[in-house]
C-alpha cells in the first residue's frame, strides 16, 4: 500500500511541477505581449486565464507558448479569443493521425497549421507547397471549419475588474477603481 501512495504521490509532485512550468511559460509571454503592445498592457496582462492549455502536446513548450502568443496577439488586437488556434489545430490534427490516415487535405491543413504555428520548428512535410497548390480552397475551407469546431466557446475575457495591484503591487492600471496614489479614475 505504501508503495501506490508514494507512486500517486511522485505522480502528483510531477503533475503540479508541469503546471507551474506552464504558468510560468504564460507569465513570461504576458510580458512579452506587453512590451510589444504597451497601449494594451493591462488587458493583456488581465489574459492570463485565456491561456489555459487544451490539450496534452501543450506541455511541450514550444506548443503551448505558440498558442499562448496567438491569443495575445488577438487580445491586443480586438479579435475573438474563442475559435482554436494554429497550435491547438495541430493537436487535433495529430491526435486525429492517430486513429486514421488524414486526407490530402488534412495533411495540408497540418502542414499550413505547423508552419503558421511554429515556423522555428523543422517541418516534417516536404511537399506543403504541393498541398497548397493542389487544395488551397479546401484546406481554407477545413481551417474555417477545424477552428470553428475546435473552438474554446467560453475562452474570452468577461468584465475585468482590478484591485490596483498585479502581483502584489501597486499599478495604474486602467481597470482599478482607484490610481496607485488612491484617487478615484475618472469614466473615461
Amino acid at each position: 500500500m505504501t508503495g501506490s501512495i508514494a507512486a500517486v504521490l511522485g505522480q502528483l509532485e510531477r503533475d503540479v511541477a508541469g503546471l507551474f512550468e506552464i504558468m510560468d511559460w504564460a507569465e513570461e509571454e504576458i510580458a512579452a505581449a506587453r512590451r510589444r503592445h504597451a497601449v494594451d498592457a493591462d488587458t493583456l496582462w488581465h489574459s492570463f486565464t485565456l491561456l489555459v492549455p487544451r490539450h496534452e502536446l501543450m506541455s511541450t513548450e514550444f506548443v503551448y507558448r505558440s498558442h499562448a502568443v496567438e491569443l495575445l496577439e488577438r487580445v491586443a488586437a480586438g479579435e475573438d479569443t474563442r475559435p482554436a488556434t494554429a497550435a491547438e489545430v495541430c493537436c487535433v490534427l495529430a491526435a486525429s493521425s492517430e486513429v486514421a490516415s488524414l486526407t490530402s487535405v488534412a495533411a495540408g491543413l497540418y502542414c499550413r497549421m505547423w508552419q503558421r504555428a511554429f515556423p522555428e520548428q523543422p517541418s516534417f512535410w516536404d511537399s506543403a507547397d504541393a498541398y497548397e497548390s493542389l487544395h488551397g480552397a479546401q484546406i481554407d475551407e477545413l481551417e474555417t471549419f477545424t477552428r470553428r469546431k475546435a473552438a474554446s466557446t467560453d475562452r474570452s475575457l468577461s468584465e475585468i475588474t482590478c484591485s490596483g495591484r498585479h502581483h502584489g503591487e501597486d499599478v495604474d492600471c486602467r481597470y482599478a477603481p482607484v490610481d496607485s496614489a488612491g484617487r478615484l479614475r475618472s469614466a473615461s
